[in-house]
């Protein structure tokens, strides 16, 4: 489900502190400079997949800024980026580097770092974009590898190029009407033709090592299973389904870090639960409801769990964490 923002109802006093509200959570704090206030209409449309931020955006000229004030105060390390869809041209500046994108290009910026994005940089026209956000382990590229792709046009031209701009541009239009496990498996496929565009421009066929894929299949995985810990249908076979690999090739996957799928899962939920109990804004809340939240459908068995994880019962944890923490405000 997507959530819809816009600014048109927004007094032109209010506009710039109101998108940066709006930057700071779709992506990461930025500064935002509207060219004119006066009438500003744009529009941001923000959805997930997978372990992507998915946000289409129709905008009036503006100038986004990544200052290092701002990566001080919140660096979560994320890769972006930006496809244009039409209307007006945009420039992404990082590392010294200009990336001037009209329709069907797109270019690639890290978060963790200084950037600048100019919307509507040609005619001071609207402009039609949509980015893409995601943790850099996702890509089973070395970072190294990554930064030399920061702020370089990749063009929509025939082959791949066009590929990947029209399978991105279609599946962020439809992203509204995927199941969970579909979304799952859409973002691991638009992460492997984004790969393999990248792979192209740095002019390499293969992906770097092995381990590099592995780990971002893993990470990719586990984003999966931390988004549906409350569904106590969870299991090995659910996300082998969704992800379209085999049981045998999930364990495995686990197995080479040294975990089970089962374990890793159950790891998560009892984590879940302990940061719950330990909220006090969450006191009222019985202990058989946070259990049931993170997909324990037995008390009993989330008790003896929580108990051999954490040394007590739910319940004593909950009251240890209320005289830590004091009540809430």
């Amino acid at each position: 489900m997507s959530t819809l923002i816009r600014t048109d109802h927004v007094p032109a006093a209010d506009l710039v502190d109101f998108l940066r509200e709006v930057m700071a959570t779709a992506w990461v704090p930025m500064e935002c400079l509207p060219l004119h206030r006066a009438g500003y209409a744009a529009e941001f449309r923000a959805s997930g997949l997978g372990p992507m931020q998915v946000v289409v955006i129709d905008v009036p000229p503006a100038t986004v800024r990544r200052t290092p004030e701002l990566i001080s105060k919140a660096d979560p390390d994320l890769l972006k980026m930006v496809l244009v869809r039409g209307g007006d041209t945009c420039v992404v500046s990082q590392d010294g580097r200009q990336a001037r994108l009209s329709a069907g290009e797109f270019a690639l910026y890290d978060t963790r770092r200084p950037y600048e994005v100019v919307c509507g940089a040609g005619q001071g026209q609207p402009i039609q974009m949509m980015t893409f956000m995601f943790p850099p382990s996702l890509l089973p590229l070395s970072r190294n590898r990554v930064r030399q792709l920061a702020a370089v046009p990749f063009p929509a031209g025939a082959g791949l190029g066009d590929v990947t701009s029209q399978f991105l541009l279609q599946l962020a239009r439809n992203v509204d009407h995927y199941s969970p496990a579909e979304a799952a498996r859409l973002s691991t496929a638009a992460l492997e033709v984004l790969a393999t565009r990248l792979a192209h421009e740095l002019g390499t066929s293969q992906w770097e090592t092995p381990e590099a894929r592995r780990h971002a299949q893993l990470t990719t995985v586990q984003a999966f299973i931390q988004r549906h810990l409350g569904d106590a249908g969870l299991s090995p076979a659910m996300i082998a389904a969704a992800h379209h690999m085999s049981l045998r090739s999930l364990q495995q996957l686990f197995h080479d870090e040294g975990l089970t799928v089962a374990g890793w899962i159950r790891k998560r939920r009892l984590e879940c639960c302990r940061d719950d109990l330990s909220d006090p804004a969450l006191a009222s809340r019985p202990v058989a409801a946070i259990a049931a939240r993170w997909g324990f459908s037995s008390p009993g068995d989330f008790s003896r769990a929580f108990r051999a994880a954490h040394g007590l019962p739910p319940a004593e944890y909950r009251m240890v964490a209320r005289v830590v923490k004091g009540p809430a405000r």
